[in-house]
């Protein structure tokens, strides 16, 4: 069941979206204000958002880019903005906070549902062709390193990069979008130093977040590294870069 968050300030109108939108494969929550957005946000992944820039209690870019920080669970996910008429952005400016659409007021609920069923469908598009990619990120150096269709298990890890889900030793760790491209890329070139600012242009690339400089990279390493207990592979290797430690090299300092 895919589901759907809708943050518009009129009420009335946000009844109507939900309505018209809640179907046999979607269910649709509203809510009106940013203030009451991250309590919805931290209780369900939503697949999709649609949120309103004009609300009472602050701006809807401000959500966009808390959700682009990998705040929330539902980060990464395709976003439809609703706005003003005489407030329409230009394609690159949607395209650098990570919006997919956008309609301006006022606008036909059947359009804006075409849009939705749109995102929708390039979204399973999308996960069909992952799926059918193969992994081949892990070296011979550990003594557990298997190849499997996006998944790499790696001693007591078990990294599912394409439901985004990870594991240490059987416990489930919870990794927002950002570390979760990290991740990736370093098991990817496992035992490969990447430099600092090729690694900043890829997860800008990957992430859709422009704010990435090195210092949030040493930050999110750092988060990284605690949350997997990896500081015997994630190394930092001072004033190059970063890798995730071949087998033998693990064990030696960073």
């Amino acid at each position: 069941m895919n589901k759907l968050l809708i943050i518009e300030a009129d009420f009335m109108l946000a009844e109507r979206l939900c309505r018209a939108l809640t179907d046999n494969e979607t269910h649709a929550f509203s809510c009106g204000t940013l203030e009451a957005a991250p309590a919805l946000l931290e209780s369900e992944q939503y697949q999709q958002i649609i949120i309103d820039t004009e609300l009472p209690d602050g701006d809807g870019y401000d959500l966009i880019y808390e959700l682009g920080l990998g705040l929330y669970e539902s980060d990464n996910v395709p976003i439809i903005l609703i706005i003003s008429n005489d407030r329409k952005p230009e394609v690159s400016e949607l395209n650098e906070q990570g919006i997919s659409d956008y309609i301006t007021k006022p606008f036909n609920i059947s359009v804006l549902k075409a849009k939705v069923c749109a995102q929708f469908k390039r979204g399973k598009r999308n996960s069909s062709f992952r799926a059918i990619s193969r992994f081949e990120a892990i070296g011979a150096g550990s003594r557990k390193s298997i190849i499997g269709v996006h998944v790499a298990a790696i001693d007591d890890y078990i990294f599912d990069f394409d439901n985004g889900e990870y594991s240490v030793a059987g416990k489930r760790v919870v990794l927002n979008h950002l570390e979760q491209c990290l991740l990736r890329n370093l098991v990817e070139n496992k035992g490969i130093v990447l430099k600092k600012k090729a690694l900043v242009d890829k997860l800008r690339t990957e992430s859709r977040m422009i704010y990435i400089d090195e210092t949030i990279l040493a930050e999110v390493v750092h988060m990284l590294s605690n949350k997997l207990q990896a500081r015997n592979y994630i190394k930092t290797v001072y004033g190059i870069g970063y890798l995730w430690a071949l087998e033998e090299d693990k064990n030696k300092n960073g």
